[in-house]
């Protein structure tokens, strides 16, 4: 398969090691830094067969968009949109599907099998990070053009509560900044106090899913990227499968409802 990547920031080196992993071929890469509109003209010429979108969270969507009317197969990074409009949009589109690693985690397949539809569970949700001043001061601490800290951090670990416990069905103690947002989460069988934040100091980074007082760590690392699970999207892209819009849309609607009933 041909890839034509847009987007050469911090998470690029994973794809192109991922892709490698799948004997795939990397036509073209280009970066914001080219041109205004290099991006579009890319999309319009490329020879790839799947263009791979690395960019800034708000410009996802119009990137997808066009890449799936010029009949591209595509792959987006988390989150696919930053509302659930525009998620919407792209509903019925195929061939298109959101990096959402996390679902590849060991700890993620073990807990699929654990967690019971007649179980009651008490979720703690504690995904605190160190950033420093230079995320903030990039498109990352923007809330307009990130969707803010519970979109940036939070998209993974909202889905994987979700894929393992199902909806949420209230929400309530919310409180939100632009560092962190808190809050409780009630689903059918299950209580979720959560913490996402970017606030926290490097040497006790975590995040930890405490299922019934145990610890589930997916990673403490600086970045959950460097969990070496990319492959396994490329992997699944090739057999035409993946996380749709229609997927993730459940933890963006998620996000958003969750910034709605910030105190």
């Amino acid at each position: 398969m041909k890839f034509a990547i847009i987007g050469k920031g911090f998470i690029y080196p994973r794809h192109v090691q991922a892709i490698k992993s799948i004997n795939g071929e990397i036509v073209e890469a280009i970066s914001l830094e080219d041109g205004e509109n290099a991006w579009k003209e890319m999309i319009k010429n490329t020879s790839a067969d799947c263009v791979v979108v690395l960019t800034p969270n708000d410009l996802h969507y119009p990137m997808c968009k066009l890449a799936l009317d010029s009949g591209k197969i595509v792959l987006c990074e988390k989150p696919i949109t930053i509302n659930a409009k525009d998620c919407i949009d792209l509903q019925d589109y195929k061939n298109i599907f959101v990096v959402l690693q996390l679902r590849h985690h060991p700890l993620a397949k073990e807990l699929k099998e654990k967690i019971k539809p007649n179980q009651k569970y008490e979720i703690e949700m504690d995904i605190s990070v160190y950033r420093d001043q230079v995320y903030y001061d990039s498109w990352k601490g923007q809330t307009e053009r990130s969707g803010g800290v519970l979109f940036n951090l939070g998209s993974h670990y909202f889905d994987m509560l979700l894929y393992l416990f199902g909806d949420v069905k209230k929400i309530h103690s919310v409180k939100t900044n632009d560092k962190t947002g808190l809050g409780v989460l009630e689903g059918e069988n299950y209580v979720c106090r959560f913490k996402v934040s970017t606030d926290e100091p490097q040497t006790s980074q975590r995040r930890v899913f405490k299922i019934n007082g145990v610890d589930y760590n997916f990673s403490s690392q600086d970045n959950l990227s460097y969990e070496d699970l990319h492959k396994f999207v490329y992997k699944d892209l090739l057999e035409g499968k993946g996380v749709s819009p229609l997927e993730a849309l459940n933890s963006i609607e998620l996000i958003e409802n969750i910034y709605k009933s910030s105190n």
